[in-house]
């Protein structure tokens, strides 16, 4: 998730022949003869950056029905050159521009001084033809937004932008590439896609495999979830990764002095989080430790920790619900802590950010806070819109009617942001009443001439470690475990060992690594 204005610009799918990557043919443009070179955008700080637009088939299976434009940001290598990268961000929803033209990304030397690093913007968002949500759609009413959330969204995002919502596919957006790599006059590329980017690299490299050099697959998402299953996954996940998180905090106690045990983390955390809501989060505490027993049951030892652990989650239930009568209009979801954690955990180089809001050093970031930038409030805007209808334009998985329940509970009365997010889209209700126009794209390592490197962590919580093997073994990748937390092992920079293995398998299309520990982040004393 973003943590500043640049970042949050950066943060919520055509025939079955037409699939296959011997079938597919799209019209040839000359290089860079369809180019128009522009002004990068705000959020590109590197100065070798360069940025154009193309125009391409809003539907590639009926090229009547017009054009749309489709973005992009190249940065030269800076010596001499091996090879160009197409990168994705991820998302749905990832921003192209500051994935390569930005410096805090902090991609290893060796990318930009031997590729051309180039990331195409996806077609719905600012930069390319943004999709356009900014009308309500008539004839629906309270009880109908509810129930066909979905549809209305969609019909709204048609008042502004006819006939785009239904193109917003990783169909589409793959075809976008090709044209983009055509235009841009490189014969091969090589590919690094971040999250939802390991499946749209992989439908690329499937369908296009002539065109294809390297592909690096860094936190793989499993097809066969999406999208429906994808979020449920999820659920589990930043819930795992949050306690991850308690336990590093407890063992840095000596930096800052918020327990020594994952439970005593929790506690001092939803304490700060009643303080600023007048209720607590509801998310299940840690596992107890026999240091968790009060002094009085000592003797209980580890069966005293056992029966804390067993009782914890339903006794913040009754908490939640208790305060939230005694204090009318409390709300967890209204907490900048609480919602500071569930977008910070996933990358572990913001644990030092977060744990010191908890210690009271500063305070808790403000990651819904969008400014007044009108270009950063209709970034935003289209990147959560584009993101919703990818996903519900591809959702293959059926929506769990156990879960509307939940969706109910969650949304209306708890306000358990480690739950609605994914509730809302496995119970059904975030693509109620839309028909998905793609189904899931083939995924084929066969004809490539050099096999994938997959990278992936023990600790993701947004694409768990489980999920990766659908990916890896279509696409016949060669898998890195990295035993530690974290979404986008590769991305950012921060593991040493990660890099070597990246940039060694991006010069020689090798590498004998299976396995290297994860990144740990040192503890900051703030303020």
């Amino acid at each position: 998730m973003p943590r500043s204005t640049v970042k949050k610009i950066t943060a919520t799918l055509a025939t079955t022949a037409a699939l296959s990557p011997f079938l597919i043919s799209l019209p040839v443009a000359s290089a860079q003869e369809n180019i128009r070179w522009e002004e990068c955008p705000p959020q590109v700080n590197i100065e070798s950056a360069q940025c154009g637009s193309i125009d391409v088939p809003m539907h590639y299976s009926d090229p009547s029905l017009g054009d749309i434009s489709v973005g992009f940001i190249k940065v030269p290598a800076q010596g001499e050159k091996r090879g160009t990268i197409f990168g994705n961000a991820g998302g749905p929803g990832g921003d192209a521009y500051s994935f390569f033209g930005n410096e805090a990304m902090n991609w290893p030397a060796e990318m930009y001084q031997e590729f051309d690093l180039v990331a195409v913007q996806p077609r719905g968002m600012v930069g390319s033809t943004p999709v356009d949500c900014n009308n309500i759609a008539p004839g629906y009413d309270s009880f109908s937004i509810l129930t066909r959330e979905g549809a209305f969204v969609k019909d709204s995002c048609e008042i502004g932008t006819p006939g785009y919502t239904s193109s917003l596919t990783t169909d589409n957006t793959a075809n976008d590439w090709e044209l983009v790599r055509q235009a841009l006059g490189d014969e091969k590329i090589s590919i690094f896609g971040l999250s939802y980017g390991t499946y749209l690299g992989s439908v690329y490299a499937t369908r296009y495999p002539q065109h294809t050099d390297k592909v690096v697959l860094d936190s793989a998402m499993s097809p066969n979830l999406a999208w429906n299953g994808i979020m449920a996954s999820q659920e589990q996940g930043y819930k795992n990764s949050l306690n991850d998180f308690f336990s590093w905090v407890a063992e840095n106690n000596d930096t800052y002095g918020l327990g020594a045990t994952p439970l005593a983390v929790y506690q001092n955390w939803s304490n700060q989080i009643v303080a600023e809501t007048g209720t607590n989060p509801t998310v299940a505490p840690p596992p107890a430790q026999v240091g968790d027993v009060p002094p009085a049951f000592a003797w209980a030892g580890q069966a005293g920790a056992d029966i804390m652990t067993a009782t914890n989650p339903a006794s913040v239930q009754i908490q939640g619900l208790a305060t939230q009568l005694l204090n009318p209009g409390s709300n967890q979801s209204l907490s900048p802590l609480l919602n500071a954690s569930r977008a910070l955990i996933p990358q572990p180089t913001s644990w030092p950010v977060l744990a010191a809001a908890i210690a009271g050093q500063t305070p808790a970031p403000d990651v819904a806070e969008t400014g007044e930038d009108p270009y950063v409030i209709e970034s935003i805007n289209a990147s959560v819109n584009m993101q919703r209808m990818v996903m519900c334009n591809e959702n293959t998985v059926a929506p769990d009617p156990v879960a509307m329940a939940r969706m109910a509970w969650t949304s209306l009365v708890t306000g358990d942001i480690f739950d609605v997010y994914s509730v809302k889209y496995s119970s059904g209700q975030a693509c109620s009443g839309i028909t998905p126009s793609s189904g899931q794209q083939p995924t084929d390592g066969s004809q490539l001439e050099v096999q994938p490197l997959l990278i992936q962590g023990t600790g993701d919580p947004q694409t768990p470690y489980w999920t990766h093997t659908d990916l890896a073994n279509s696409m016949n990748a060669h898998v890195v475990t990295v035993d530690g937390p974290g979404h986008g092992q590769a991305y950012g920079g921060n593991n040493q060992a990660v890099n070597d293995i990246l940039v060694d398998y991006l010069r020689t299309g090798h590498t004998d690594a299976t396995w290297v520990e994860g990144f740990t982040p040192t503890p900051i004393v703030e303020g």
